[in-house]
């Protein structure tokens, strides 16, 4: 990051600072989420102006965004340097995000993956091959199992999910993320925001359910 930029911390922020974030990224289309417990903001040193703006809540990363003034000057990767190095000193060592699916390859370079994508969200990860990496384990492990015991292995995976979205979270549960666990922050028709999760959600959990060997209407 070039001298004249600087980073700056809210956990999270308040007042002055919160609407100042707030108004950043509603000038990039995207919402504050309440549920943040941590924002990291590059400021131009020069003028005082955000250039870029990144927050989590637990394992999820949210509301990530980079000026159009100051794209093309490698922000976005230092500011994405920054959050996973502030999710290692809170003990995390894997976590997701949301993101419309236009962003992939943009966060793709930040060493975010693809877990799953529906027309209007996508879901993404720090670990390569994770999610493909985890189906192989259950596949592996309902060999030889009866189809009870195959869905009490499935019933078991949403369970562990159930509180994915706990802004304190710092294991991750498992890939089942609920619908309303999932943010909407960059989801602009919110009519239609829990319809979008829910496609989501559809697709990850038909890859679940055919990695144990069982159909969708479990």
């Amino acid at each position: 990051m070039e001298d004249h930029f600087y980073i700056a911390e809210g956990r999270p922020f308040a007042g002055r600072e919160l609407e100042r974030l707030r108004g950043f990224l509603a000038g990039c289309g995207l919402d504050y989420d309440d549920a943040i417990t941590y924002s990291a903001v590059i400021v131009n040193e020069d003028n005082g102006e955000l250039a870029a703006a990144g927050s989590f809540s637990g394992i999820i990363l949210k509301c990530i965004a980079v000026s159009p003034v100051y794209h093309g000057q490698g922000l976005l990767v230092d500011l994405m340097g920054h959050l996973y190095e502030k999710m290692y000193e809170k003990g995390s060592t894997h976590w997701i995000g949301f993101t419309k699916p236009k962003n992939e390859g943009v966060f793709g370079h930040t060493g975010l993956h693809l877990v799953e994508a529906a027309e209007h969200m996508i879901y993404l990860e720090n670990r390569k091959n994770g999610f493909r990496d985890y189906l192989t384990s259950l596949s592996r492990e309902v060999e030889g199992c009866s189809r009870e015991e195959r869905e009490a292995i499935f019933h078991r995976e949403v369970a562990h999910s159930i509180h994915a979205g706990d802004p304190e979270r710092v294991d991750f549960p498992g890939y089942l993320i609920p619908p309303e666990e999932m943010p909407t922050y960059f989801i602009m028709d919110k009519e239609q925001a829990l319809q979008y999760r829910q496609e989501l959600y559809r697709r990850v959990e038909a890859r679940v359910l055919d990695a144990l060997g069982l159909q969708c209407n479990t």
